[in-house]
């Protein structure tokens, strides 16, 4: 039995984080960095919101409150954001951070999860209701609220991270059934990375994160078949001189075969300094943000 098996059996049914270890292993042997970031950040969780997958939020949840009112009488009420001043969405949102295995834990409770207001956001509440600004019980104001995420859907975020390793492994096996394995396929092969690119690119959705250095990240987004979007993403990381050689890439005629190869040689010769790159870029970040480009505008 493979990896490939081996994520693809415990994907359907088995234990999330196991599957996930032996996906870090296909990628590391891969070389397919972005799809090993993926599979750690699944596995460790992320560092930053900004850089989670669309799967793991932002949430639109309900908030239940407990309300206080006249005589130290108490109920409960679900808060609306309705009135709200602008920017403060985020009170009615939630968004997954943390390792897989966490959410599979909370999906596994009745409850699922609860996140308490800050108690200066509900001082600030009770300040949109003294100024009439959300509607509420005469007399009555918050003491305590939380945002809650029902068990139901911790187990579809769950769920989406199997479907997608399974997509995966399934998609790299019908080509490369011999991917993970001791001296398999890499992504030094062109072909082998354009499939681990468009794998990747349907894990994040159609914008993906480009880092250069530790702290400033591009991104690229490019409609399938529009040129002159991809010509205008990729004078980011091209002088003139190189657009032109990548607009011969795109425009030239041949079938899939012939245009991954075309794609494959020029990233080849970003990589080795042959195609002329705009000022301040690195051969690496143009190789990576020129891939994106290629793949988003062939609809890889």
């Amino acid at each position: 039995m493979t990896l490939l098996d081996e994520v693809i059996e415990q994907a359907s049914d088995g234990d999330a984080a196991s599957m996930l270890r032996k996906l870090m292993i296909v990628a590391h042997r891969l070389g397919a960095d972005p799809l090993l970031a993926w599979v750690k950040a699944e596995l460790n969780g992320y560092d930053d919101l900004n850089d989670i997958p669309d799967y793991r939020g932002p949430f639109t949840v309900n908030v239940q409150a407990v309300i206080t009112g006249p005589g130290l009488s108490k109920g409960t009420s679900t808060l609306t954001k309705h009135g709200m001043p602008d920017g403060f969405d985020g009170l009615f949102e939630l968004r997954f951070k943390d390792p897989l295995a966490t959410l599979e834990g909370f999906a596994g409770s009745e409850d699922g999860i609860a996140v308490p207001w800050d108690p200066a956001i509900i001082g600030l509440y009770n300040g949109w209701i003294d100024e009439g600004r959300v509607p509420f019980i005469e007399y009555w104001g918050v003491y305590s609220a939380q945002k809650v995420f029902p068990q139901g859907a911790l187990k579809g975020i769950v769920d989406v991270v199997r479907t997608k390793a399974l997509e995966l492994a399934l998609d790299l096996q019908a080509q490369y059934p011999d991917a993970g394995e001791k001296d398999g396929p890499t992504v030094d092969n062109p072909d082998v990375r354009a499939t681990v690119t468009t794998i990747v690119n349907n894990i994040y959705g159609p914008v993906t994160g480009l880092a250069q250095g530790h702290n400033v990240t591009q991104r690229v987004r490019v409609k399938a078949g529009d040129l002159g979007g991809a010509l205008a993403s990729a004078r980011r990381f091209l002088d003139d001189r190189g657009l032109e050689q990548l607009r011969a890439v795109l425009v030239d005629d041949g079938d899939g075969e012939d245009k991954r190869s075309r794609v494959g040689k020029f990233i080849d010769a970003v990589k080795t300094g042959s195609v002329t790159l705009a000022a301040g870029v690195t051969t690496d970040l143009a190789a990576a943000g020129l891939l994106e480009v290629t793949t988003q505008f062939f609809g890889w």
